[in-house]
C-alpha cells in the first residue's frame, strides 16, 4: 500500500517506536485527512483545529519533540486539512504553530474515543493503546458528567482558537515589505506602491488594503523617515 510523504517522514521521525505509537487513527488521519464520505447527513463535522489538536496531542505522546511536531505537522495541516478549513494557508500554517506551542506547554493527556472517535478514523482492537483508551472510557462512565480535571482541560483545549490577524496576515506582510522595499529603491512614487500592494492582494500586517497613511508609517520604520521626509516622496 502507498502511503502519504507525511507518514512517512513520521515513521523516519519516530523511527523503532513508530511501530508501537502510529496508532490505526492516527495512520488513517496522516495519509488521508478527514475523510468526509464517512459522515453523514446532519453529522457533526470536525473542524480543522480538533484535528490538528488531536494529532499534536498524539505526538506529545509519541514522544516527539515540539520542534519535530511542528516542523512536521506545519505542512501536513496547510496541504492535508486545508479543504475543510476557509482559513488561508500561510493562516492555517501560523494556525499550526500557536496549537503546538499551546498543546506541548500544557499537561495535556491524548485521549482517543477509539472506535467512537469523532473524526471516524480507522480503528482496531489490536491497536497497542486500544484496552488503555476503554479503560479510560469507562472510568469515564463510572465518573458520570464530572469526568475531572485533565479532560477538562482537554475539552477546553479542543475549542477552536483562531490566529489573530496579525500571524493570519504576517507571510502576506513580510512579502509586502520585500515589495515596498525594492520600489523605494526603483524611486517608484508612493501612490503607485500602494496600488501595487493592493493589486496584489498584499495586506498590511493587520489584514487591511494599504493606505497612504499605514505605507508613511511603515516607510518611517523600515527607512527612517522622519519630519515628513516620506510624505514629500509622494
Amino acid at each position: 500500500m502507498t502511503h502519504t510523504p507525511f507518514l512517512t517522514r513520521l515513521r523516519a521521525l519516530l523511527d523503532d517506536r513508530g511501530r508501537d505509537v502510529i496508532y490505526p487513527c492516527i495512520q488513517d488521519l496522516v495519509d488521508n485527512g478527514l475523510t468526509l464520505a464517512r459522515f453523514s447527513p446532519g453529522d457533526r463535522i470536525p473542524p480543522r483545529q480538533d484535528v490538528t489538536q488531536y494529532i499534536v496531542a498524539w505526538c506529545k505522546h509519541a514522544g516527539l519533540t515540539e520542534e519535530e511536531c511542528r516542523d512536521w505537522l506545519i505542512e501536513y495541516c496547510a496541504v492535508m486539512l486545508s479543504s475543510i478549513s476557509k482559513t488561508s494557508i500561510s493562516g492555517i500554517r501560523h494556525s499550526t504553530k500557536s496549537n503546538v506551542k499551546y498543546i506541548y506547554q500544557a499537561d495535556i493527556p491524548f485521549v482517543c474515543e477509539c472506535d467512537n472517535n469523532p473524526f471516524k478514523a480507522q480503528c482496531s482492537g489490536n491497536c497497542p493503546a486500544y484496552a488503555d483508551m476503554q479503560a479510560k472510557l469507562t472510568d469515564r462512565k463510572n465518573k458520570g458528567p464530572n469526568i475531572g480535571h485533565d479532560v477538562e482541560r482537554l475539552t477546553a483545549v479542543m475549542e477552536a482558537r483562531s490566529p489573530s490577524a496579525k500571524e493570519t496576515y504576517r507571510d502576506q506582510f513580510e512579502t509586502a515589505l520585500q515589495v515596498i522595499r525594492s520600489e523605494i529603491e526603483r524611486g517608484t512614487k508612493r501612490k503607485t506602491i500602494i496600488e501595487l500592494l493592493n493589486e496584489r492582494g498584499l495586506k498590511t500586517r493587520t489584514g487591511r488594503n494599504w493606505t497612504y497613511s499605514i505605507l508613511g508609517a511603515e516607510l518611517s520604520s523600515i527607512n527612517g523617515c522622519h519630519d515628513g521626509q516620506c510624505d514629500r516622496e509622494r
